[in-house]
């Protein structure tokens, strides 16, 4: 007997355990709990009908389910909602695919749809975040109903009201009408009238101007006379005869100028001797110019004279060559360069045909310069230093030289200085204290050297 229970009783346990892992195996298929699964996110405003373990469809077919809900800490921020689908359908799942919360039915339960993504999107990473688009709830519908029936209530009644008025407008614009043709009927008769009068004043006056025209026929009246008389013909005539005669003796005069003219410039004429001595002057005054010239660059150069002219600031600036001007030839005379550098990016611009030319802040950037250097005597050499930065050497000359001498005829024609103290100086790309410390600069310096006795200040 106890034999018979015992076998009952494990005939029972045996098939309770055999429910319950069918049971298990059911619920456990239902929620995919065997099969091969990535989690992907998505963001929503709303999560109405969501909760954890609300079925996941893929383009109608079940594919998961909702992992976790994610409440943001902020009213500004969205809804963050966890989902795992069946890896079988992860090649569906693309980047530009979207979630969306729908219903089975109108009042049916909630789940999340995701549309499959385009080809050309790549497939979402597991983990990967998806454009999430909120549900469209039925109060939303109902009041979007009710605030387009009101607004259509409004424009029902104002459009009614707008009729009332046309039709009054239209009852007053007839009214005018009937009145506006009345008036018109009485002024056709006037105007007739008035025609009336216009046609005889009109046949009166060709009457007149018929006797006026018979009159000046017969050679009444000063017109009359005018027509008739040949006195005036005659007057017209003579002073036509006197303009030809004054006109042949213009030309006369003119035949006669033009052949002084000629002998004057001619080979034996007055002229062109005049212009040889001309010529044999401006030949003599530029041999003396040049001999006072040379004469005076040979004073520089005595030993005699040399430390005056030094100490009056005339250099021969233009012999210094760069090598000398670098190792410090201007300054061992007692003197200390004060320069002020400038950019070129401020001072030019390229021209259509690629040369630089001063712009108009680059000329108000050289006399703020200069304002700083102005309290120096004047007699201090100011050398405009050129600096470019080029690939070449050759190249980089040129452009220093072209910059220099831009800057040096500006300051020379604004402010006047003597020629003989104011030169230029090419240094390609080869700064000395250039500000931006790194050995280079694109632009020009203004150099001038001044005596340290008179750095204070000193007069000038």
């Amino acid at each position: 007997m106890d034999r018979i229970r015992g076998a009952w009783v494990g005939a029972f346990v045996l098939a309770g355990l055999l429910l319950f892992a069918a049971g298990l195996f059911l619920i456990g298929d239902r929620r995919l709990l065997f099969a091969d699964q990535f989690e992907v996110a998505a963001t929503f405003s709303r999560v109405t009908g969501l909760q954890v373990g609300t079925r996941v469809r893929l383009a109608g077919l079940d594919a998961g389910e909702v992992l976790e809900i994610r409440v943001p800490s902020r009213p500004s921020e969205r809804f963050v909602v966890r989902m795992r689908i069946r890896e079988d359908l992860h090649p569906l799942v693309r980047t530009d695919s979207v979630c969306a919360i729908q219903t089975d039915g109108i009042v049916g339960n909630a789940f999340v749809q995701v549309t499959p993504g385009s080809d050309a999107a790549p497939i979402v990473a597991a983990g990967g975040v998806l454009e999430g688009r909120d549900p469209i709830e039925l109060a939303d519908l109902i009041q979007e109903g009710r605030d387009t029936f009101r607004l259509l209530s409004q424009q029902v009644l104002e459009l009614t009201t707008d009729v009332s008025g046309t039709l009054t407008s239209l009852t007053k614009t007839i009214d005018t009408t009937e009145k506006v043709i009345g008036d018109v009927g009485t002024e056709v008769e006037v105007v007739s009238a008035t025609s009336q009068r216009v046609m005889a004043n009109i046949e009166s006056v060709s009457g007149d101007a018929r006797k006026l025209v018979a009159g000046v026929q017969a050679g009444e009246g000063t017109i009359g006379k005018l027509f008739t008389d040949t006195t005036v013909f005659d007057r017209l005539t003579a002073i036509s005869r006197e303009a030809e005669e004054s006109t042949r003796a213009v030309r006369e005069a003119a035949e006669t100028t033009r052949t002084a003219v000629q002998g004057f410039l001619g080979p034996e004429g007055a002229g062109p001797q005049m212009t040889q001595t001309i010529h044999a002057t401006l030949a003599s005054i530029e041999e003396v110019t040049s001999d006072l010239a040379e004469g005076t660059e040979a004073l520089k150069r005595n030993f005699i004279f040399r430390g005056f002219f030094r100490e009056r600031g005339f250099y021969d600036l233009g012999s210094i060559s760069r090598e000398a001007y670098r190792g410090g030839l201007l300054e061992r005379d007692k003197r200390t360069a004060v320069r002020v550098w400038l950019d070129a990016a401020v001072l030019f611009e390229r021209d259509a045909g690629g040369i630089e030319r001063l712009t108009a802040d680059g000329r108000r950037r050289i006399e703020s310069a200069m304002s700083q250097l102005v309290q120096y005597p004047r007699d201090s050499p100011l050398i405009v230093e050129g600096y470019a930065t080029t690939t070449s050497d050759d190249t980089a000359h040129l452009a220093s030289l072209d910059r220099a001498r831009a800057v040096s005829d500006y300051v020379l024609t604004r402010f006047r200085r003597q020629a003989i103290l104011t030169d230029v100086m090419p240094l390609g790309d080869d700064p000395v204290g250039s500000p931006r410390g790194d050995g280079h600069w694109s632009g020009v310096a203004l150099a001038l050297f001044v005596r340290n006795d008179q750095l204070g200040g000193g007069g000038r």
